[in-house]
């Protein structure tokens, strides 16, 4: 339990040399958001984080960027960074002691912006531990080993990495030692260092202690870092409910559960088409629906009962699977005619921001692994790329 308060500072003020392109990272797009927005939000969520100060390059492109992803939100500040890392994060140190006046922070967390994964268990060890020892970071272990060339490029020395681990963000201080170390600090060490934790050791003899991160960690860096990072954010905020109307056997439904379950957020079951059936969390909304049934529903009566479980405010994707395998046939409708309703639904969900792909079933029950294949992929994939097709399966 953190009773006491944290201020978060993100540095996301470089220009990504490695990255390459013509946008910098920290404003690439993903799932409708800038990539440093996902930081933030996550921070902005936490009620003991008190103030959330983002540092950037360009202030009026960073506001109207979030604004549009977010709204504004009371406790974030965006600020103008330095020329390096540190000269940033003095920055965003100095707005945060001048923002203080309605609240007493005792610790501050530094994490890079475009790390956008983050687990608030890790976050509250590590202010625990700033508070208790003065500063804290997070570490990996190392997976390639570091060696040392000599002047003419051969090698001096390998190290065991056995004896290392890499260091990462977050990172958390007492906020009066990190100030203290910016203070001390020289103008090589703000314009060529990068690691906090050493300027405080070195400034202020404080050795911070080191918690272990997991995997999730990890930094976009390159483009393709970007491919991994959409995946895993896709599927942290996949929010998923199974609905099956009353004369759909369970077996599919429940296979879909489990094989999704593995990687979306949240995944619940109804076995009802109703809203009043609903077995769902009070005012749970979700970004992904998966309908189970044998006929061509009313769609504008079904949008009404659906629109009260979706979050409109996120991406998402209504996937129909419609069951013909019982002999029914394909309701006399032409396959010309199943592609264009098809169509017509994906343009009626728009208002919801939805997209659907319809799924007509004509195999039998053997062909349920399949299905679930094909919905997870659906799911997993960009919800545009698949929105308005009709498959047979």
């Amino acid at each position: 339990m953190i009773d006491f308060g944290v201020g978060v500072i993100l540095p996301a003020a470089g220009g990504g040399e490695r990255f390459g392109g013509t946008i910098a990272k920290q404003y690439t797009m993903i799932m409708g958001k800038p990539l440093l927005c996902y930081s933030a939000e996550a921070f902005l969520k936490i009620a003991w984080v008190k103030l959330v100060i983002l540092v950037v390059d360009d202030v009026l492109k960073a506001k109207e960027l979030i604004e549009s992803a977010i709204g504004c939100e009371p406790k974030l500040l965006i600020v103008k960074g330095g020329n390096s890392r540190h000269r940033s994060i003095e920055a965003g140190l100095l707005e945060l002691q001048k923002n203080t006046s309605d609240f007493i922070l005792e610790t501050v967390i530094v994490h890079d912006a475009v790390r956008p994964l983050l687990q608030v268990k890790l976050l509250e060890e590590l202010v625990v531990a700033a508070r208790s020892h003065g500063a804290s970071g997070a570490t990996r272990p190392l997976v390639s080993t570091v060696i040392k060339p000599d002047a003419d490029n051969f090698l001096e020395e390998s190290l065991d990495r056995c004896q290392y681990v890499a260091s990462e963000t977050p990172q958390a201080f007492q906020i009066p030692i990190l100030s203290r170390a910016y203070k001390k600090c020289s103008d090589f060490e703000l314009d060529n260092g990068t690691e906090c934790l050493q300027l405080v050791l070195k400034h202020c003899g404080v050795k911070a202690k080191l918690v272990a991160g997991s995997d999730e960690l990890w930094k976009v860096t390159y483009k393709k870092d970007l491919h991994s990072a959409e995946k895993c954010l896709r599927e942290k905020y996949l929010k998923i409910c199974l609905i099956m109307s009353e004369e759909i056997e369970t077996k599919a439904v429940y296979l879909a559960h489990n094989k999704l379950k593995n990687f979306a957020d949240v995944v619940d079951v109804s076995t009802s088409f109703k809203s009043s059936a609903f077995k769902v969390k009070q005012g749970f909304k979700y970004n992904v629906l998966v309908l189970f049934h044998m006929q061509e529903i009313q769609q504008d009566e079904q949008l009404a009962e659906f629109s009260t479980l979706l979050n409109i405010e996120e991406e998402g994707i209504i996937i129909h699977v419609i069951d013909h395998s019982s002999g029914d046939g394909m309701q006399n409708m032409s396959v010309y005619e199943l592609h264009r309703n098809g169509r017509k639904m994906a343009h009626q969900y728009k208002k919801l921001n939805k997209g659907v792909i319809v799924i007509h079933r004509i195999m039998s029950g053997e062909s349920d692994v399949q299905l679930i294949d094909l919905i997870s992929s659906v799911i997993q994939a960009d919800f545009k790329t698949y929105s308005g097709q009709t498959l047979f399966l």
